[in-house]
């Protein structure tokens, strides 16, 4: 359960949102400074940005279960571990008041985007971050 990684003052208010949604913020090298970037694709919602693997829990999902499903979907890659809990991002996306947490993660395996997304890049968040949008600065706060 990663729920017990997300502070108290977080999960009392949950029932507060439409849509949560889970994020991970992916190491996949021995390096851990290095995380897994993905780009949107161009006929996807919001084409071109730069973001973190992530999506909605559905129905009947724990954060985990619906953590490691986004993973596999939008990159093929396992989750070995979810380190910790990084950030509680609220926004709103067709007027649906939806909050983002996101956990740094470990994987495995050999990335394998999906249509979603048209390419990746692994780097230490400095090196990328005028490559990110204000909402991925919030969601990816420096080590």
């Amino acid at each position: 359960m990663i729920e017990r990684l997300v502070p108290h003052d977080i999960l009392d208010f949950l029932d507060n949102y439409d849509r949560i949604v889970v994020g991970g913020i992916i190491s996949v090298t021995e390096d851990e400074n290095e995380i897994l970037f993905l780009k949107r694709s161009n006929y996807e919602f919001m084409p071109g940005v730069w973001e973190i693997p992530s999506g909605g829990i559905e129905e009947g999902e724990s954060m985990l279960q619906a953590l490691k499903r986004e993973i596999k979907e939008e990159t093929n890659l396992e989750v070995l571990d979810v380190v910790d809990f990084v950030s509680a991002v609220d926004y709103l996306a067709k007027d649906n008041k939806c909050l983002q947490l996101s956990f740094n993660v470990l994987c495995k395996g050999i990335v394998q985007l999906s249509n979603e997304h048209s390419e990746f890049k692994l780097s230490k968040i400095d090196s990328f971050r005028n490559n990110l949008d204000e909402f991925m600065h919030r969601v990816i706060k420096p080590r």
